[in-house]
């Protein structure tokens, strides 16, 4: 065989391996992308931040509150519910078990709070919550968004409530939906009523109004708008 022949040869072998490596990565590439990818986070949206915790990264699969021992707790929260069950992203969990000082929620940080009422009487204790006779009446929703402000200086939580009916959960609600507008505010001489009318959605003063006193560290509140979960805890 000549010089001539064997360049030849080992030009060949040589383009033959290289189209070979490039065609193993790109099926590697492409077989790990679906497994590796991150979906994008939603806006400050209510049906983009629904279609978020339902679909693209259920909220069902989040972690719960660290030392919470079990996922439903008995609690007075109006206007969430008689018990709540609370869930929160990565970066929602990571922000309370590794707390930064000043502690701040991480951006992108998400809490969805499922907010359940008893159907009928008050157990005498506590047992698992389906051995309670209670519904499901709305999910509320805490989304922290980098620059979501509508005057300089305020908080940057974006923050929704979603209605549920027979367990089924669509749709902002107004206040004027809720069963509990004719009750007491916890802490205040006035009714729900005061917020009648009122979408839940974005930065309500429902939410606002309550939250911003959850925003130094305290027995009741880790700080940045966030309460603690706790039983009974007033608000």
């Amino acid at each position: 065989m000549s010089r001539r022949e064997r360049w030849t040869v080992l030009l060949v072998l040589t383009l033959a391996l290289g189209v070979g490596l490039m065609t193993f990565v790109s099926r590697k590439a492409f077989s790990l992308a679906p497994a590796g990818a991150q979906t994008q986070l939603p806006g400050a949206d209510a049906d983009q931040l629904w279609k978020y915790i339902t679909k693209d990264n259920s909220y069902k699969s989040w972690k719960n509150l660290p030392n919470q021992g079990t996922r439903y707790v008995h609690v007075d929260e109006k206007p969430h519910g008689d018990w709540v069950a609370l869930y929160l992203n990565d970066e929602a969990y990571a922000s309370i078990i590794y707390p930064s000082k000043p502690f701040a929620m991480k951006y992108g940080s998400i809490i969805v709070k499922e907010n359940y009422s008893l159907l009928k009487g008050d157990p005498n204790n506590e047992p698992p919550l389906n051995a309670v006779p209670v519904g499901l009446t709305s999910l509320t929703v805490m989304y922290k968004v980098k620059g979501y402000r509508r005057v300089p200086g305020e908080e940057e939580w974006f923050w929704v409530m979603y209605g549920c009916k027979n367990g089924q959960c669509e749709g902002v609600v107004t206040i004027s939906d809720q069963a509990f507008v004719n009750e007491q505010i916890p802490l205040s001489k006035d009714k729900f009523t005061f917020y009648r009318g009122e979408v839940v959605a974005g930065k309500p003063w429902l939410c606002i109004e309550c939250h911003q006193r959850a925003n130094v560290a305290s027995d009741f509140s880790y700080g940045d708008y966030v309460w603690k979960l706790k039983p009974f805890a007033p608000k």
